[in-house]
């Protein structure tokens, strides 16, 4: 169980950084 909980909270971070980075690029995109 411990394994499957890591990876999937790795895969939560990894979702969310991403989708960060995409709104930002987007906001930069938009300003400029």
């Amino acid at each position: 169980m411990g394994e499957i909980i890591s990876v999937a909270i790795c895969c939560c971070l990894i979702t969310l950084f991403g989708l960060a980075l995409g709104f930002v690029f987007l906001q930069v995109q938009a300003n400029t």
